[in-house]
C-alpha cells in the first residue's frame, strides 16, 4: 500500500489485503526473533531439523475463499 493513500478509499479486498501482508510480515518477523534467541551462537539450525520453518525474505500469502452459508 502507499503510504499515502487513504484507506477510507480502499475498496474491502484492498484493505483486507493490506491487513494479510501485515499480519504475514508480523508472523515472519516473530518466526525469525524466536529463531534468533534458540538457535546455537553464529550458526544457522540444521536443515535436517524437525522443528525448521522455510520462510523466504518476502512471504507470499494465501488465502482460502470462505465457504458460502
Amino acid at each position: 500500500m502507499d503510504a499515502t493513500r487513504d484507506p477510507d478509499s480502499m475498496t474491502e479486498q484492498e484493505r483486507r489485503s493490506e491487513v494479510e501482508r501485515i499480519l504475514a510480515r508480523g508472523l515472519v518477523r516473530a518466526v525469525r526473533l524466536a529463531r534468533a534467541r534458540t538457535s546455537p551462537p553464529g550458526g544457522e539450525p540444521a536443515e535436517s531439523s524437525p522443528t525448521c520453518l522455510e520462510l523466504s525474505a518476502d512471504p507470499g500469502l494465501s488465502v482460502a475463499p470462505r465457504p458460502a452459508g
